[in-house]
């Protein structure tokens, strides 16, 4: 039963991240500082079901098809699926924040290092741009600030964060005390020792 569980919402996780590729007349995108926006409008966490343990970083690891260390460079936009009009007029839509980001090493796949990539999150600023809706437990990326990130691809080839707790922040400023943090080399460990899950994958058009 419990396997029967799993899957089931794997499926529903696989089918909500490739909602943010959809090209549908309906989606739309907005351009924001998200992350000084955060200090300044409500933030609302959502409650997700999840086909691993969030609070063990070996199964979000071996959940990710991509685990790295990369410098968010900016934030490009906010695109938004399913834009609809409700009966009071309210216009809404889901929101993925989308980031210019350079990956400095690679611990889980080989992507592209050293150059610009895009980089898709679930959650940012809502559509009336009045709130920052975000999983319990995610975070927004900060412009200038490095990541570890446990990333998934698309079946179009996009990069995105699929799930919560998967981008952890490094109090760094250069390569060098990357690979002396502590943070590191516990995902090290983790991706050493990660719980294979299994479910369809797809390659990254952002790989070497």
């Amino acid at each position: 039963m419990k396997k029967l569980v799993a899957l089931v919402v794997a499926i529903l996780m696989i089918t909500t991240i490739s909602g943010c590729s959809d090209n549908s007349s309906n989606e739309m995108s907005k351009t924001y500082d998200s992350f000084t926006l955060s200090s300044e409008v409500p933030v609302v966490y959502d409650d997700g079901s999840f086909m691993v343990n969030i609070d063990n970083p070996e199964e979000i690891v071996g959940w990710g098809d991509y685990v790295f260390v990369a410098k968010v460079e900016d934030e490009l936009r906010t695109e938004y699926t399913n834009v609809h009009e409700s009966e009071d007029g309210t216009i809404t839509g889901k929101p993925y924040t989308v980031y210019s980001i350079t990956v400095i090493d690679n611990l889980k796949g080989n992507l592209k290092k050293n150059k610009p990539i895009e980089f898709f999150k679930h959650g940012g600023v809502n559509y009336d741009g009045k709130s920052i809706s975000l999983l319990e437990g995610d975070q927004l990326l900060e412009s200038g600030k490095y990541y570890i990130l446990v990333a998934a691809s698309e079946a179009d080839g996009r990069l995105g964060q699929g799930m919560p707790y998967s981008a952890i922040e490094l109090n760094v400023s250069n390569k060098q005390e990357i690979v002396s943090s502590e943070e590191y080399n516990n995902y090290k460990k983790y991706v050493k020792d990660e719980v294979k899950f299994e479910r369809k994958r797809f390659k990254s058009f952002e790989e070497e």
